[in-house]
C-alpha cells in the first residue's frame, strides 16, 4: 500500500528538484537527462511516469470494458439515471460503436501509456547512474520496468483492439497496425528480454510497492501465453504453464497464496503473500478510489457508518440472478453473479465492518442496516422515504426484467476492497489495488492442465484456494474431476476475481464471451472480441484500418 509518494509527487510535479539534491546553481547551453537528472530520486520521477498512469488506467473505462459487457456486472438504466444515450446497453448487448466515449477514452489512453513509457525509458537510457550514486543493476532494473510495463500495455491495447501501431520511439512516425501476431511477438520480446534484468522481490510478505518486480514480468509473459490463441500467437498452454510451475517453485521470487480469502484485499494487502503487482493506495495521498461511486446507495454512508468524501452514484450491480421477487434463479450458464457463491462461502455474508482493520463478508445485500449503529439507508429516487432492501433482481415493478427497468434498490453490490467506520476514517481507500495477484498463477496453471486432459491435477490446484473461503477449510462443493467442465472453470475464475477487471478476456479465452446468453445478453458474432477504433483515430490517422465487423 505504501508506495513512495515522495516519487509520485516528483513525477506529479514534472520532476521538480526536492529533497536531498545539488541546488548550486548551474547554466547548461541545452536541457538533456544527463543535465538535469542529479540526483536519485529524478529517476524515480521518470521511472513513476508510465505508473501514475496505470494507477489511472485500471479504473474508469478500462475496467467497464472488461466488466459491463459480461456476464459478471452490469449498470441498469434507473428512471433517468444511467441511461446516457443507451451507452450502457450497447455495453451488455455488444452493439458498442467507434463514437462510444467507453471505446474512445481506452485507446486514447493506451496509446498515451505507450507514449508515456516511451519518453520515460528514453530520459532514463542517457543518465549516467554511477554518477548520481546509483549502479548499472539499478538502471538495468529501472529500464527493463519501462520494457515490461510498455509490453503489458501493449498487451492490453491488444486485448481491446487487435493488432495495434508499434512504437519503438517517441519520435516514430505514424504508422499503420502491425498485425496481431507481430503485436504479440512484440510484447513477447518485451517480456523475456526485461524479466532477466528486474529484480526479485527479497522475502515473502515483502510490502509491495508498485514497482515491477522479476515475478510481475514473469506473469505478464504467462499471461500473454495463457491469451496466445485470442492475440494471434496459436496454442501456448504449456509455456505458459511451465513459467506458472517456475513462479510456485519460487523461481521468480517469494509468493504464497495467502491463508485467508481477505487477505489479498484488505487494509494491509501489500503485504500479502500473494501481492504480486498492486496498485498503492493511502489515506489521503494516493486514493485508488474511483469505483465506490459507481457501486453504493446514495445513502451508503449510513450503512457502513463512514463519512464518503463525496457523493455515491448507485450505479454498478452484479449481474442479476432472478427475474423478480421470489423468482426461481435463472437458467442461464453465465451470470447469476452472487448465487454463483455458495451458501457456506464466507464471502456471501452482508459486509460489516467489526472496528480495528476487522470485517466480514463482501457483499452489500438486503435491508442497509448498520448492525452497530441501528441507522437505515434512506431511498432517495423512486424509492425515496422507504428503506434501501437490495435485491438480487432489476424488475421492480412486476412487468419486465431488462436494462430499462431498473431501481435505486436493484442489484447486489460488491464489496471487494473494505470500507471502515468514522472510527478508523483514516483507513479510508488504504487497501491496494490488485492487478496481480498470485492466485491467477494456481488459476491459469490449473486451466493448462485442465485442457491438457488432467483434471485431476487443475481441480487440486483450484481447491487448494477455494478452501480459504470456508469455515475450517470444509469446502461443501469442491471442484473435481467430473463436475470440471468449461463452464464451471468460468464459474471459478468469476467467484474468485469478481470485479477486478478481468472477466471479458477469461469469457473470450473460454469460447463464451460472444457464444453465450446471459441476463440482458443474446449471443453475438465473434466480431464482437474486439471494440472498433474509434473514429476520431481513424480520421486522425489514415493509415489505420478498421477492425471486422465495423
Amino acid at each position: 500500500m505504501k508506495f513512495n509518494f515522495k516519487h509520485i509527487a516528483l513525477a506529479l510535479l514534472g520532476g521538480a528538484t526536492l529533497f536531498s539534491c545539488d541546488l548550486d546553481e548551474k547554466f547548461y547551453s541545452s536541457v538533456t537527462p544527463d543535465t538535469f537528472i542529479t540526483c536519485p530520486e529524478n529517476t524515480y520521477a521518470i521511472l513513476c511516469r508510465p505508473f501514475t498512469h496505470w494507477k489511472w488506467y485500471l479504473g474508469a473505462e478500462r475496467w467497464y470494458l472488461q466488466e459491463l459487457t459480461t456476464d459478471e456486472m452490469v449498470c441498469p438504466t434507473r428512471g433517468n439515471d444511467f441511461y446516457n444515450n443507451g451507452e450502457y446497453i450497447r455495453l451488455q448487448e455488444h452493439t458498442w460503436t467507434g463514437d462510444d466515449r467507453h471505446v474512445k477514452n481506452v485507446w486514447d489512453g493506451t496509446m498515451s501509456a505507450i507514449a508515456r513509457t516511451l519518453e520515460a525509458k528514453e530520459d532514463l537510457s542517457g543518465v549516467n547512474y554511477n554518477a548520481i550514486g546509483l549502479s548499472d543493476e539499478i538502471k538495468k532494473d529501472h529500464i527493463n520496468q519501462l520494457n515490461a510495463i510498455l509490453g503489458w500495455y501493449y498487451m492490453r491495447g491488444l486485448d481491446y483492439f487487435g493488432g495495434l501501431p508499434i512504437f519503438r520511439s517517441n519520435n516514430d512516425a505514424p504508422c499503420a497496425r502491425s498485425t496481431d501476431k507481430e503485436t504479440f511477438e512484440f510484447c513477447e520480446d518485451l517480456f523475456k528480454n526485461a524479466i532477466p534484468s528486474i529484480l526479485p522481490k527479497s522475502s515473502l510478505g515483502e510490502a509491495q510497492d508498485g514497482y515491477i518486480k522479476k515475478a510481475t514480468a514473469a506473469m505478464m509473459l504467462a499471461e500473454l501465453y495463457f491469451n496466445a490463441e485470442a492475440y494471434g500467437g496459436g496454442d501456448r498452454y504449456a509455456d505458459c504453464a511451465a513459467i506458472c510451475e517456475d513462479l510456485i517453485r519460487g523461481e521468480y521470487g517469494p509468493y504464497a497464496i495467502d491463508n485467508t480469502w481477505y487477505g489479498p484485499h484488505c487494509f494491509d494487502n501489500d503485504k500479502s503473500t500473494e501481492a504480486v503487482w498492486y496498485v498503492p493506495s493511502q489515506n489521503s495521498k494516493m486514493e485508488f478510489n474511483w469505483y465506490y461511486r459507481y457501486f453504493y446507495s446514495h445513502q451508503a454512508d449510513k450503512y457502513f457508518n463512514c463519512p464518503f468524501p463525496a457523493s455515491r452514484y448507485n450505479g454498478f450491480i452484479l449481474s442479476p440472478s432472478r427475474e423478480k421477487e421470489g423468482g426461481p434463479v435463472m437458467d442461464y450458464k453465465l451470470g447469476k453473479s452472487y448465487e454463483k457463491y455458495n451458501d457456506a462461502d464466507l464471502r456471501k455474508k452482508p459486509y460489516v465492518y467489526h472496528g480495528n482493520k476487522e470485517y466480514e463478508g463482501m457483499f452489500c445485500v438486503g435491508l442497509q442496516k448498520n448492525p452497530y449503529t441501528g441507522e437505515v439507508a434512506i431511498g432517495q429516487k423512486d424509492m425515496a422515504g422507504k428503506p434501501v432492501v437490495l435485491v438480487d433482481y432489476v424488475n421492480i415493478t412486476g412487468n419486465s426484467s431488462t436494462m430499462m427497468d431498473g431501481s435505486e434498490v436493484s442489484g447486489v453490490r460488491l464489496v471487494k476492497m473494505p470500507i471502515p467506520n468514522i472510527d478508523d476514517k483514516d483507513l479510508l481507500w488504504n487497501p491496494d489495488y490488485p492487478c496481480m495477484r498470485f492466485t491467477e498463477v494456481y488459476y491459469m496453471l490449473a486451466e493448462c492442465k485442465w485442457r491438457a486432459g488432467d483434471k485431476k491435477g487443475a481441480a487440486q490446484l483450484i481447491n487448494e484456494v477455494r478452501k480459504r473461503n470456508f469455515a475450517n477449510g470444509n469446502d461443501p462443493d469442491p471442484v473435481t474431476e467430473a463436475n470440471l467442465d468449461v463452464y464451471r472453470m468460468a464459474d471459478e475464475w468469476q467467484i474468485e476475481f469478481l470485479g477486478e477487471g478481468r472477466r471479458r478476456t477469461d469469457l473470450i479465452r473460454l469460447g463464451l464471451y460472444t457464444s453465450e446468453s446471459w441476463w440482458a445478453h443474446k449471443p453475438t458474432d465473434d466480431t464482437k472480441k474486439r471494440f472498433p477504433l474509434p473514429s476520431e483515430a481513424m480520421a486522425g490517422n489514415p493509415l489505420l484500418k478498421q477492425n471486422p465487423g465495423y
